[in-house]
């Protein structure tokens, strides 16, 4: 009786209309009752639970790939953005976002229950609802999260802490129309998987607007600043942000099957495929790509990290409606998409400094578009309509420009109006809301991380061997030892800090003005380099090394000049 009691509930929740296809519990396990009706919910929710935990650490990823990407000073600013993505996000989610995408009942515009997101007494009810709240949470802090590396080092704090606040909710309208089976986009037969148009192109559309209103960084594309200082922080962050990113991702497509009861497991398998493929089609294309701007010479970490995103970004909505081998050329062109739109955006004087716009807004416009070539209505556990390349004609693909248009505009019409209302409204100026929504040119400088955080870098006073500290001189960047490092402003460093073994009164000084480096070697009693090389040659070869070593120095920064001069 118990069994037949709860699904008969499930049955009368599902045709009420509480469902939508993919996105929740249900599917389409009413055509055909199986055995073992909870178990099998049981089972669909600890995958949900699952692929939510695995989404939610690509917030670290995007918090190494954005500190990464940005200059000093800004590292731990970046994270705390990330953070408080999570925190703000969750409150307005919980309150009305998950109401405004899957409550009941509904409009074709937006849900009008579930204010805020409880299931009460119902043990079914409330288990379903709570699977498809944190997996949803887990999308709605992703798309929002995406806007905080493109206004890296420009927007104020507590603004950002507003946006995050606010973004969810016009992010969940997005997400009701193509997820909720009563959306007007999902009635029409738009397709979108696993979040293309909600998140990447929603997030992506939010982060260019922003990024007008702030304005590029300073000296940024005036000349009043060389190339260098733009050059991202850790590549080494951007290669570990870009992995816990892919492993995230393989959660975010799989887990939108919802479960894996029925054919559900054979889509979600599906989806790790092509999810792969596609990063495979793009990490060649990105890696084709750097060896042909750069004329064969480097492989830039920015670039191959880029177009693996754009190939990850571009499958999301088509990862269960195409077939594994279509992945390849998805990926691909998203790559190539991603850093070619990057590479425009750059030209056209916009400041993007982790290249969102070309990544999610690019590549999530050629993934939805993908979705209206490529899909095949045969494929079993989805549902969808043939592609062009199917014989399915263009109704498809127009379907899907249709929901790429209605979100940007979507998109353009809630974020333009919230950088100018609240720019306006803290610059007092009508004219220029900029003013209300940057750092100050004082606090760009210092880095947020300083006046913001209270972060202290210590090797602003770094210790020679003797013990001696160091004297300010001017500021500089360079590559010391071989290494890409950037060194702290008004620093003077000992050569037995830069190179070791070499004796403890030579002192080098490093001075970079205009891409040239210049080093002068002198001793504490007045002789020259070459003096005080030929009085140690006898004794020790460390002089001979150091000025060696300076020589390649100089040769590396030159490398990373010209890697600056060709990053975009």
């Amino acid at each position: 009786p118990s069994y037949c009691q709860a699904w008969e509930e499930c049955a009368k929740h599902y045709q009420d209309g509480s469902s939508a296809h993919g996105r929740n519990l249900f599917g389409d396990i009413f055509d055909e009752p199986y055995e073992g009706e909870s178990r099998g919910h049981a089972d669909d929710a600890t995958w949900i639970l699952t692929s939510s935990f695995v989404i939610f650490t690509m917030q670290s990823g995007f918090g190494l790939l954005e500190a990464g990407s940005c200059s000093p000073g800004f590292e731990v600013n970046i994270m705390m953005k990330n953070i408080v993505d999570v925190v703000f996000t969750s409150l307005t989610y919980y309150l009305v976002g998950y109401g405004i995408s899957f409550g009941q009942p509904s409009t074709p515009f937006m849900g009008k229950g579930s204010f805020p997101a409880d299931g009460g007494y119902g043990e079914v009810e409330s288990g379903l609802l709570y699977s498809q709240y944190i997996f949803q949470l887990s999308f709605a802090a992703t798309s929002t999260t995406i806007v905080s590396g493109a206004v890296a080092m420009r927007l104020k704090f507590f603004i950002y802490v507003l946006y995050s606040l606010l973004a969810v909710i016009f992010y969940s309208f997005v997400a009701h129309w193509t997820f909720d089976e009563s959306g007007f986009l999902k009635q029409m037969g738009a397709h979108d998987f696993a979040g293309g148009a909600s998140v990447h192109v929603f997030g992506g559309t939010n982060g260019l607007v922003a990024t007008l209103f702030l304005g590029p960084r300073l000296g940024r594309f005036d000349g009043t600043r060389p190339i260098y200082d733009f050059l991202p922080s850790s590549p080494t962050s951007q290669c570990l942000g870009l992995l816990c990113l892919w492993w995230g991702w393989i959660g975010f497509n799989c887990g939108s099957s919802f479960g894996i009861t029925d054919d559900r497991w054979v889509v979600a398998i599906r989806c790790a495929v092509t999810t792969i493929n596609a990063t495979v089609g793009g990490g060649i294309a990105s890696i084709i790509y750097t060896l042909w701007r750069t004329k064969g010479k480097l492989v830039i970490p920015e670039h191959v990290v880029n177009g693996i995103l754009g190939s990850l970004v571009a499958i999301t909505p088509a990862c269960a409606s195409v077939h594994t081998y279509d992945a390849f050329p998805i990926g691909a062109m998203g790559a190539l998409l991603g850093l070619g739109i990057n590479t425009f955006v750059c030209h056209c004087r916009i400041d993007d400094p982790v290249g969102a716009v070309g990544v999610h807004a690019g590549s999530g416009t050629w993934g939805l578009l993908s979705v209206g070539l490529f899909a095949d209505s045969e494929l079993p556990g989805i549902r969808v309509m043939d592609g062009l390349f199917r014989g399915g004609g263009f109704k498809l693909l127009g379907l899907q420009g249709l929901t790429i248009l209605c979100t940007v505009g979507w998109a353009l019409m809630w974020s333009i109006g919230f950088f100018y209302f609240v720019g306006t409204i803290l610059s007092r100026d009508w004219k220029d809301p900029r003013k209300g929504l940057r750092l100050s040119p004082e606090e760009e400088e210092q880095g947020a991380d300083s006046y913001l955080h209270g972060i202290i870098d210590l090797q602003d006073d770094v210790d020679s061997n003797d013990g001696d500290n160091i004297t300010p001189s001017d500021e500089f960047s360079g590559n010391v030892c071989g290494r890409e490092r950037s060194l702290n402003r008004k620093t003077e460093m000992y050569a037995s800090n830069l190179c070791r073994g070499h004796s403890d009164d030579l002192k080098e000084i490093i001075n970079v003005e205009n891409g040239d480096t210049k080093v002068n070697i002198t001793s504490d009693d007045g002789d020259d380099a070459e003096d005080l090389e030929r009085k140690n040659s006898q004794a020790s070869p460390a002089p001979v090394m150091a000025k060696r070593r300076s020589q390649r120095d100089s040769k590396s920064f030159n490398r990373t000049s010209m890697r600056g001069a060709l990053l975009f």
